[in-house]
């Protein structure tokens, strides 16, 4: 009977459909209230999930999945129990949250995957709920899965530093770059000193910290005195898009010393070149070929300067830390006559941290990963300079970092099985 086959569809244990009823909602909507009778006479409560007795009972109604074009609602009796250990409580369903937004489990996990590749105001006019509703549904989703998460077969860390809205306030991202499900992200605390990171350490756990094997980091010391406070026999491998970083850093110091010096046409040449000269010579074509020809054409000082950028990054091609050692001391001996002071203080600054750069040598880790969360985290915050909760953003981050997290696939997670 129809009935029996609405029952089937939706798949509640414990309540069967007796009655449907349409109504409109507003100009916009209309929406289908399913009237559930139980089916079963067992309550166990909310709090501690024992058996318990039924106390009392009211009228409830939670949204559920739409139905065709109408919104859905289900209108069932909710117990209250006289539970023996926790007092009276409100029962616990399978379906429907103790506490919290009134919807039902599966259209709360349809939302949080919705809300991954679309906006929060969007889910909420399709859902028709607020947006303090999804956003809601939406971080608690995301918490569970923050607390949950599994953190075994983890020998590799990262930690990388971002910049969050004005002055100099930065959060530090710690992340897993190799492991059983992939580099994902694994935490976000604010600031980046030593002392800011202890939190990150609490979280992760002792035992976990001493299976770490490799951290891959900038120069930032607080980094560096962190990993090998809580991660003994750690070795250090600093990344290679930060050490080349600096290195852009100083032949710019180099490009505005010789531009403070330019006079005339020289001095139009090479204004306004800054982001052509600093990016690869590879990835720059067309005008901006001519104009960077223009430009080491124009000062011998840059086009040596440049020329010694464009090599570096081989530094990281060696497998072996003698060849690695080999080629960087014939790379700073092309600087010996050279008159580019921003250079030589990049040569000492490597020199202070060339064991860590050498590290990698003995652990070829994917570092592009590093530099592409910190991209990945910019655009996140972008985004959201609407949200106005730190910790509804943190997730968001990790949650786009973390490829098995951000993976969209929404019907798995609301499909019922069909009885």
């Amino acid at each position: 009977m129809p009935g029996d086959c609405l029952t089937s569809l939706l798949g509640i244990q414990g309540f069967r459909v007796v009655r449907l009823e349409w109504q409109r909602i507003g100009k916009e909507h209309s929406a289908v209230i399913v009237h559930l009778e139980r089916s079963k006479g067992d309550y166990r409560c909310g709090e501690c999930g024992q058996a318990a007795p039924g106390y009392d009972h009211h009228w409830q109604e939670v949204q559920h999945l739409t139905l065709w074009q109408h919104l859905s609602f289900l209108r069932f009796e909710r117990y209250r129990v006289s539970c023996p250990t926790c007092g009276i409580r409100t029962e616990a369903l399978d379906f429907v949250e103790v506490r919290g937004p009134q919807v039902t489990r599966q259209l709360a996990m349809l939302i949080s995957e919705l809300c991954k590749v679309m906006t929060n105001k969007a889910v909420s006019v399709f859902q028709a709920l607020h947006r303090h509703t999804i956003k809601d549904i939406d971080k608690q989703a995301m918490a569970k899965v923050q607390a949950e998460r599994p953190l075994d077969g983890l020998t590799v860390l990262g930690a990388d530093e971002i910049a969050v809205g004005k002055g100099q306030t930065y959060w530090t991202m710690l992340s897993a770059l190799e492991g059983p499900r992939g580099p994902e992200l694994l935490y976000i605390v604010e600031g980046r000193k030593e002392r800011n990171l202890k939190k990150f350490w609490n979280w992760f756990g002792q035992e976990r910290a001493q299976l770490i094997t490799h951290g891959v980091m900038d120069m930032w010391e607080a980094f560096r005195n962190s990993f090998t406070k809580h991660c003994p026999g750690i070795k250090i491998i600093y990344d290679k898009f930060h050490v080349i970083q600096y290195l852009l850093e100083a032949l710019n110091d180099v490009r505005k010393a010789e531009l403070s010096k330019a006079l005339g046409r020289f001095k139009k040449t090479l204004s306004g070149k800054k982001f052509i000269l600093l990016a690869r010579r590879a990835r720059v074509r067309g005008k901006a070929r001519e104009a960077l020809n223009d430009i080491l054409a124009a000062s011998p000082k840059l086009l040596k300067a440049h020329l010694l950028k464009e090599s570096f990054g081989r530094l990281w091609d060696y497998t072996y830390k003698a060849s690695m050692l080999k080629f960087w001391l014939a790379w700073k001996a092309q600087l010996k006559w050279s008159r580019l002071a921003p250079y030589h203080e990049f040569v000492r600054l490597v020199e202070d941290h060339f064991d860590g750069i050498l590290a990698y040598c003995d652990k070829k880790v994917s570092l592009g990963y590093v530099e592409r969360t910190n991209l990945t985290a910019k655009n996140v915050i972008r985004r959201a300079f609407g949200y106005g909760d730190k910790n509804y953003m943190k997730l968001k981050i990790v949650q786009a970092c973390t490829p098995w997290m951000a993976q969209f696939r929404p019907w798995t997670v609301t499909h019922s099985s069909v009885t």
